[in-house]
């Protein structure tokens, strides 16, 4: 009889080790897509701010060349 409550034990207690080794494994996956998806951010966030200052420098070719025609003399 104590050897049976001796086993169950040590099956339950075989059962929590290999809930908690699964947990662990699963804590580690999560934890890496998580560290990938805030590089994938940082990379991103760095071509936003590439794409902005294209667009500043865009607009400001574009007004410059706007204000050359506008000073042009089309009268004839």
């Amino acid at each position: 009889m104590v050897f049976d409550a001796i086993e169950q034990l040590e099956a339950k207690i075989n059962r929590l080790i290999e809930q908690h080794e699964k947990a662990k494994r699963e804590k580690d996956s999560i934890e890496q897509k998580l560290q990938q998806k805030e590089s994938e951010w940082h990379h991103l966030k760095g071509q936003i701010r590439q794409y902005e200052r294209e667009r500043v420098e865009l607009r400001e070719k574009l007004d410059k060349i706007i204000g050359q025609f506008a000073g042009l003399d089309v009268s004839e």
